[in-house]
């Protein structure tokens, strides 16, 4: 990922001006330029007409005047750009749903259209290297970063990704696939220590790329940022040349602030210090520390990227233009989101909406929609169809469509203030001094310890890097005030802070916590990542607030600020509820970089919301806007239940289609929902250590394990016509394809639409345990009412092998395994046996 905006669009113009008329002057003599030769001949040719200069510029160079040496050479500037949704930092371009929703739709062909369709708007904007697809396979639901990638399954990650990825190298640019290797988490990032077994490295997480490297010849790989069995990603010299042995022909990047060591990480096979210009140290290849066989071995690898992928020979536009987005991108767009919303319930049919009657729209339904992850995977949805906007489009003048806010949803609030405001105190705050506000202290450590620096009265909780500039870059204060309600009723608190916060209402804690960031850094998104509390209070009863607050962990700076509601928007929303034929509750999540989630439960005072609306209306429907799995009390309470995710610029449009029936929810989970927090593997909640003990069972795989039912299982998904599988087939295959299996689907509704074929093995028969439950093969299936089709779906060798850690290689032992088709991972409707060929490695 970027954190900065590295490109500077006068210095490209520059840059590729000089390179127009250094090419004009060059005489033929460069067979590099001869297209009809491989990458790898063409590589060979260029690297020996390269000086040392020209080649330390190729693999360090971060701004593009810094390649303007390779200008005589005909090789382009490397201009970069955040794009696993779409283009991060632009304007005009198209959101995308975020790529977890991609993975919802199990759709590979779509994958290819998603990848094709952002790199034709990154060429439109000069950018001809593309930071994605991201295959990180989510080990913890509760990963602020689990909607960049494709899902908790290897095969879907490693599938789906090299489809992105061709997609987006058919178009000539450079994709450059993340984060290789076992980045699943964003708590201490940058120092955390992963240990992890070789199955698991080879069966699990390595998987996807070396799909990428195999089926998209993927251009260039971004190394993670954790420490891998001890030693960091970028400076680990058996996992970079690991991937390099098993076919990656293209350079291996750091990612922003990776590492500890620029050296250390190219010696130990890092190509490219693009996207680190902390670390890098150009003078290490002058000077004997970095040997000149690994200069030319990375320059090299950087040139097959530039060949392999044709965009050494289709350079990007100099005048990149204002608007790159258009109606086709958009309907993409739409037809991304239909194909990955999930129907999690629908009873009694309440959908499909009817275009009549009373219509409750109740939540955040409208401009604050959260349309995609925060941080370096954001595309701006510039002025999107929201979905209220939307619903009342849909409509019609037959139904009468009202909102009521009912919840603010995930956002800061504003500040807690003595000089009141929309939602501040009516009364106010009383300090033990007497006067308004806040009485607060300041101290020189972060744990609060030794004399106050500092004591003053404060209107309101609101700071941004330090209290005043005497005070030191680590500090803590302590606020104290007092509070008499007028009314009786809930109220909320957010706590948008980088450190830690613990706030108390009469000693009993309601927000107790801390982010690491609470804020994203430019182009990153709207939303920030506030912790929420929500305490009842009673009329004319005084209580006393405190707030104590850290330093310790802001990675972007000390932060605090403390937001309140005093009235709750609940009633209001009830009411509305009461006198609709049906409500539909919006609900979400903010999620992103540098923020993991603590819990399952929806943030504030939403699921407080869905309980009120639902005793109110019977025909209740929740839609959740959130990044990944929630818990959901309210389940049994309500008729329907459908997850949008983050559909960027598509946020109205595709949900109002798939409510009203005009689209159907095609989507299936790519990640479980889980029950509750204790299920699932070990999750990362600090220490310095993570040990994945959990091995191969990732995900679904660890819940079958370990008996643990989930609320909804992975490749879980309702539709609005229903389907069978019937006449199952399984044959030996040859070569790399271990099986084939075949299964009648049929569309026993009334009414067209599609469902995801899965096909799941059995426990190996091996001397290792294997997954008794494990995806091997997919396909999406679209039929019309009472239609039906023999679908054919190979299954690789690799999927029914294991990695034998001890011949350090795949092996299939001979024996039978058990093949089954199902329209879930917990719903196998087949099953058949076939004979594995004899061990081979």
């Amino acid at each position: 990922m970027t954190k900065l905006n590295l490109l500077r669009r006068g210095v490209v113009l520059h840059v590729g001006l000089a390179i127009a008329i250094m090419a004009q002057a060059e005489p033929a003599a460069q067979p590099w330029r001869d297209a009809t030769q491989a990458p790898h001949v063409r590589a060979d040719q260029l690297l020996k007409a390269m000086s040392l200069e020209q080649k330390v510029a190729l693999v360090s160079a971060v701004d593009p005047a810094e390649y303007a040496p390779l200008a005589s050479l005909g090789v382009p500037a490397l201009t970069r750009v955040d794009a696993s949704a779409g283009l991060r930092g632009d304007k005009g371009v198209t959101a995308f749903p975020v790529p977890l929703q991609l993975g919802a739709t199990f759709d590979a062909a779509l994958a290819r259209e998603y990848g094709k369709a952002i790199a034709t708007e990154a060429r439109g904007k000069g950018w001809n290297v593309i930071l994605g697809p991201t295959v990180d396979v989510a080990r913890d639901g509760l990963s602020g970063r689990l909607t960049e990638s494709f899902g908790e399954d290897p095969l879907v990650n490693a599938a789906l990704g090299a489809e992105v990825a061709a997609g987006m190298q058919g178009e000539h640019v450079i994709a450059m696939a993340k984060h290789y290797t076992v980045y699943h988490t964003e708590r201490e990032r940058l120092t955390l220590n992963v240990e992890v077994g070789q199955r698991a490295l080879h069966e699990v997480y390595n998987l996807p790329f070396n799909y990428l490297v195999e089926r998209a010849r993927i251009g260039s790989l971004m190394g993670s940022y954790p420490k891998v069995n001890g030693t960091f990603m970028l400076q680990n010299a058996w996992l970079l040349s690991l991937i390099k042995r098993q076919g990656f022909d293209g350079y291996m990047a750091t990612d922003f602030m990776g590492g500890a060591d620029g050296i250390a990480q190219f010696n130990a096979g890092i190509d490219s210090w693009s996207l680190q210009p902390f670390l890098r140290k150009a003078e290490g290849f002058r000077d004997g520390r970095i040997p000149q066989a690994r200069l030319d071995d990375a320059a090299r690898r950087t040139l097959w990227a530039l060949f392999s992928t044709g965009t050494f020979d289709n350079p990007v536009t100099d005048t990149p233009a204002a608007v790159v987005t258009n109606p086709a991108h958009q309907a993409l767009a739409v037809k991304v989101a239909e194909s990955g919303t999930v129907l999690l319930k629908n009873e009694g049919g309440v959908l499909p909406l009817r275009r009549t009657g009373r219509i409750a729209v109740i939540g955040p339904a409208g401009r604050e929609a959260v349309t995609g992850v925060m941080w370096s995977t954001f595309v701006d949805p510039g002025q999107f169809v929201t979905p209220l906007e939307a619903i009342a489009a849909k409509a019609g003048n037959a139904a009468k469509v009202a909102h009521a806010q009912g919840s603010q949803g995930d956002v800061v609030l504003p500040s807690m203030s003595a000089d009141g405001g929309l939602f501040a105190p009516p009364v106010g705050l009383v300090a033990p001094d007497g006067k308004a506000g806040w009485r607060v202290q300041y101290f020189g450590t972060e744990d609060h310890s030794g004399a106050p620096l500092g004591e003053d009265t404060v209107k309101d909780i609101d700071i941004k890097g330090k209290p005043s500039m005497s005070m030191p870059a680590k500090w803590s204060a302590k606020w104290v005030t007092e509070y008499t309600p007028d009314k009786d009723g809930p109220v909320r608190l957010t706590a948008s802070v980088s450190g830690a916060v613990k706030v108390t209402v009469d000693g009993k804690a309601v927000i107790d916590g801390a982010r690491s960031t609470a804020e994203g850094f430019p182009g990153s998104g709207p939303f920030t990542y506030p912790l929420h509390g929500t305490v009842p209070l009673q009329k004319g009863r005084k209580v006393r607030i405190e707030v104590a607050y850290s330093s310790r962990g802001a990675f972007t700076g000390p932060r605090i600020q403390l937001g309140w509601q005093g009235a709750s928007m609940i009633p209001d929303a009830v009411a509305l509820a009461k006198k609709s034929d049906v409500a539909i509750v919006f609900v979400n999540q903010v999620t992103g970089e540098e923020m993991d989630r603590d819990d399952y439960a929806l943030p504030a005072d939403q699921d407080a919301l869905v309980d009120a609306v639902a005793a109110a209306n019977p025909n209740t429907v929740v839609v959740l806007n959130t990044g990944g799995a929630v818990k959901m009390p309210w389940l049994s309470r309500v008729k329907g239940v459908v997850q949008m995710w983050y559909p960027g610029a598509a946020a109205g449009t595709a949900i109002a289609n798939v409510l009203f029936g005009d689209a159907e929810p095609g989507g299936r989970l790519p990640v479980s929902f889980p029950a509750d927090e204790s299920q699932g593997p070990r999750p990362y909640r600090g220490g310095g250590t993570v040990r994945y003990d959990e091995g191969v069972f990732v995900g679904y795989r660890y819940l079958q394990k370990h008996g643990q039912k989930p609320l909804f299982p992975f490749g879980y998904g309702l539709s609005y016509s229903a389907f069978s599988l019937d006449q199952l087939g399984v044959r030996p295959g040859q070569g790399d394809t271990a099986a084939t299996v075949s299964v009648r689907v049929k569309n026993t509704g009334a009414r067209a639409g599609s469902t995801v074929v899965q096909v799941y093995s059995g426990a190996l028969p091996a001397p290792v345990e294997t997954p008794a439950v494990k995806l091997v093969g997919f396909a999406r299936v679209q039929l019309p009412a009472g239609g039906e089709r023999v679908v054919t779906i190979p299954v690789e060798r690799r999927l029914l092998s294991y990695w034998d850690e001890k011949g350090n290689g795949w092996r299939t032992s001979a024996g039978k395994v058990s093949l089954g088709v199902g329209f879930n991972a917990a719903e196998i409707v087949q099953r058949q046996e076939v004979q594995l060929p004899s061990p081979r490695q």
